[in-house]
């Protein structure tokens, strides 16, 4: 009799939802495995228990990562310090960012490198970045010898983001702001709209500052914290744009949101944006008030730009398709699996 083959356990490694923060990389990987049947591996969601926060909770995540291994730990999300007790050979890091390197100081910083970075790294058996940007990054603070175990692998987003193109442009456009994190550059945003007819949709929690500055700009908005996808989805179709100026990312998936529903983009021309959004967007010195503002008036008076952009971004999402994202991250395991 032939002996049926037991399928390989990939046992995905992510953060416990906080709320009021919006998580792109938890819902990229969700969609990414949904349906998910290979006659080789089977993959298990292991979210923690706990969030990420303090050294009683992070000490305790790390030894339940180590009783919850599979034949591959894939860790996804910013919680790659798990992985310190976890088996070197099985292991896999994907690094999403590494901005906590620019906003910490001091002793944070050097415990962030050695636990969120360096340890990791040498922990994992094959390493993700999702962009060239972090690719390039992690080189810098690294001396990597050995690039064979980097992979980079894109993001893929929800195939529930569906083409809807608006049919009339709002006379009062609504533009939206997905993420308040710092490096979203909020501030500049509201100054940029202090003199545009506009209502603005920011999704994320504001703080007390955000909060005067619309005030005091005059800015008509509506603040959106912890929407499920599905409300999400909504926001997209019922924007007319989506304002994405951020002054750092790791790779920048609601650029693609906007682009698979059919909204024209404004973003960062500094990388990983620009290569994000390809040739379909408006890219703006995000510390430069004036050329957000700018863009945003483009996009309100030329309806040719508008289309342009739409069907620029139609073709741009095709090079980031589930199809292709799944199989990179299928070869990653197979490497794995056949070396061990």
């Amino acid at each position: 009799m032939f002996k049926k083959s037991v399928k390989k356990k990939i046992h995905l490694f992510m953060r416990k939802p906080v709320k009021g923060i919006h998580f792109s990389t938890e819902n990229f990987y969700s969609e990414l495995f949904k349906n998910f049947n290979d006659k080789n591996f089977e993959i298990k969601f292991k979210t923690c228990p706990l969030i990420s926060r303090g050294i009683l909770n992070r000490i305790y995540l790390s030894f339940w990562a180590f009783f919850n291994q599979g034949s591959i730990n894939h860790i996804c999300g910013d919680i790659n310090f798990i992985s310190i007790f976890m088996n070197n050979n099985k292991t896999i890091n994907t690094f999403l960012d590494f901005y906590s390197m620019r906003r910490l100081k001091g002793l944070k910083k050097l415990i962030y490198y050695i636990f969120w970075i360096k340890i990791p790294f040498f922990k994992s058996r094959k390493v993700i970045t999702i962009s060239n940007n972090i690719f390039n990054q992690l080189k810098n603070l690294i001396k990597v010898k050995n690039k064979k175990n980097i992979h980079i692998i894109g993001v893929s987003i929800s195939s529930n983001f569906k083409k809807k193109i608006k049919k009339k442009f709002s006379k009062n456009p609504k533009i939206l702001v997905v993420g308040t994190a710092i490096n979203k550059n909020i501030k500049n945003i509201i100054l940029s709209l202090k003199n545009i007819e506009c209502n603005l949709v920011l999704v994320g929690k504001l703080n007390s500052e955000i909060i005067q500055e619309l005030i005091k700009n005059k800015i008509n908005y509506k603040n959106l914290v912890s929407i499920n996808k599905r409300k999400l989805i909504k926001e997209y179709i019922d924007s007319d744009m989506l304002l994405f100026p951020s002054s750092y990312e790791g790779f920048g998936v609601p650029i693609l949101e906007a682009q698979s529903v059919g909204r024209p983009v404004i973003t960062s021309k500094f990388q990983p944006m620009r290569n994000v959004a390809g040739n379909a967007a408006i890219f703006v010195n995000p510390v430069k008030i004036s050329e957000i503002s700018k863009a945003v008036k483009v996009i309100i008076n030329n309806q040719k730009l508008r289309k342009s952009l739409i069907q620029k971004g139609f073709n741009n999402i095709k090079r980031f398709k589930k199809e292709i994202i799944l199989k990179e991250h299928l070869k990653v395991y197979n490497k794995i699996i056949n070396n061990l």
